[in-house]
């Protein structure tokens, strides 16, 4: 079996002195990486990781985010990115819920660990600061202990050994740490390479958060090329535009709002941004208008089009360049999610467990050797994301004879906003906290930005006086930024109820849809 270390082995072999990442004016080639890896394992032995032993990482984007993506495995751990932009709360459910022994902490979120540090009692071993700058009292620094630590042997994780926990939210109000493994996450980013057709020629654009499945992807695809990732610290339209022609980026990443920005932005046509060759997106639909727009300005650039899901491994399926049909005949697989991976095979099931023909509405469901393993410490709601080998998605579609896949509608309760997803429990276990709130619904509705938008429902307790301003200022306390409703109506009438007394969330969704080809 192969680990995806082995990977960075072999890209300091074959292409040693080839650049690895970029990052503000830094190059880092292949084979500094690997001794920058070897070391960063040892610093993490030294700590006391052990195969197996979780270890979190709350930083900012960088070029060492791709380091520790590696090294973690290297020395045996296993890898629990922490999304930047949670809450204390938030982010202190996901470390004590991993149980990781190890935190690597970025300077803008010393502030954030320390809120929630007692509380993490015995559980964590150490706090290691990766900031630029001294290391705060009570952190390991990095930097300093890199300048005494030896480099040590690959650990040789591989196969179903696990490689990381990135978690997701929940339908119950709670995330759930999806696993995957060395060797899931192998296939499929062989899968993604073979579809969209990098080489080692290509330099990959990450603009996406680094804690994020698509930004560690793309590290992990650079590796298996040997190739070059251009790392940007966050998404800014001009700064995308000027790294493409500066860095002559050839494949980017990126969700339709920010292809959108691109676009739209006034000094889109003074770069050259002939070097990009390919665009691979996801998390909403792209635009037919917008689509156009941008094959008007990027003429030489393929687009693929990606639906896929963490647990999926996480590609699941591509729309084709060739699929992108603006004219003519074609035009209707503009509305799907393109044709199955290699080796993912996608069937439609009825709520009895029953494939479904060609045509035919359900639940899509996948099984692929790149599919996770389940959820972390979560047995029941493993077993209920599965249908014997298949993994069910929530998403409800359905195949045409060509083979292209059409989601037309969502099972579970999840919002996609900008390509994250966010359950609407969650929300809605947040707005509860509230006193004024006697009941509430959140629900996705369309948004030509960002796909969908959360959108709260509430009727407060009889008398009470709250705005819809007032509940979102209480949301800002509860939730990550990208979680919090960003409209709210406030109703009178109790919300409609099945005779199981749940909330009918397709009718309240109905009137926001009702004119979209596409219900998610």
């Amino acid at each position: 079996m192969f680990g995806l270390t082995q990977l960075v082995e072999r890209a300091a072999l074959v292409n040693a002195g080839g650049v690895a990442c970029h990052f503000q004016g830094r190059d880092t080639r292949w084979s500094e990486l690997r001794e920058r890896i070897a070391r960063t394992a040892g610093v993490l032995r030294g700590l006391g990781v052990r195969d197996g032993d979780r270890v979190a990482i709350i930083s900012a984007n960088s070029d060492f985010y791709c380091q520790y993506l590696f090294a973690v495995a290297w020395a045996g751990g296993v890898i629990t990115p922490v999304n930047a932009r949670l809450t204390a709360p938030e982010a202190l459910y996901w470390l004590q819920d991993s149980g990781a022994t190890i935190v690597f902490v970025d300077a803008p979120f010393v502030e954030l660990i320390e809120r929630i540090r007692s509380q993490l009692g015995s559980q964590v071993h150490a706090f290691v600061y990766v900031g630029a700058d001294a290391a705060p009292a009570g952190y390991h620094d990095l930097a300093a202990l890199l300048a005494t630590t030896q480099p040590v042997p690959d650990a040789g994780r591989q196969g179903d050994d696990l490689y990381a926990i990135y978690y997701t939210g929940g339908t119950t109000g709670r995330s759930k740490g999806v696993m995957l493994t060395h060797g899931g996450l192998l296939v499929n980013v062989m899968q993604w390479t073979m579809t969209i057709g990098v080489t080692g020629v290509d330099r990959m654009l990450i603009v996406a958060p680094m804690f994020h499945m698509v930004a560690a992807l793309n590290c992990i695809v650079a590796a298996l090329i040997a190739g070059s990732a251009v790392i940007l610290p966050r998404f800014d339209a001009d700064l995308v535009l000027r790294t493409i022609a500066e860095q002559r980026v050839s494949k980017a990443a990126l969700v339709p709002a920010m292809l959108d920005s691109l676009v739209s932005s006034p000094d889109a046509r003074r770069w050259d941004l002939s070097s990009l060759k390919r665009i691979s997106y996801g998390g909403a639909p792209m635009p037919e208008s917008l689509l156009r727009r941008a094959l008007e300005l990027l003429p030489q650039t393929r687009f693929f089009q990606i639906y896929g899901q963490t647990e999926g491994g996480p590609n699941i399926s591509c729309l084709a360049p060739e699929d992108h049909v603006l004219s003519g005949p074609g035009t209707e697989h503009l509305r799907s999610a393109g044709k199955p991976l290699p080796a993912v095979d996608v069937g439609i099931f009825d709520e009895n467990g029953n494939r479904l023909a060609l045509g035919q509405r359900g639940e899509i469901c996948v099984r692929s050797p790149g599919l996770s393993p389940g959820y972390w410490n979560k047995p029941e709601e493993t077993r209920a994301a599965r249908r014997g080998d298949w993994l069910r998605t929530g998403d409800v579609g359905y195949l045409d004879a060509g083979g292209f896949l059409y989601i037309v509608d969502r099972l579970k309760d999840m919002i996609v906003t900008g390509g994250v997803n966010v359950y609407s429990a969650e929300v809605e276990n947040a707005l509860h906290a509230h006193p004024a709130v006697a009941e509430c619904a959140v629900i996705g509705v369309p948004d030509a930005r960002w796909g969908e938008r959360v959108h709260a429902i509430v009727r407060l307790v009889e008398g009470a006086q709250c705005t819809a301003e007032q509940l979102m200022a209480h949301c800002r306390t509860l939730l990550a930024d990208f979680k919090r409703p960003r409209s709210i109506d406030i109703v009178t009438q109790p919300l409609p109820r099945s005779a199981a007394n749940k909330i009918l969330k397709q009718e309240l969704r109905a009137p926001f849809w009702r004119d979209q080809a596409r219900k998610v």
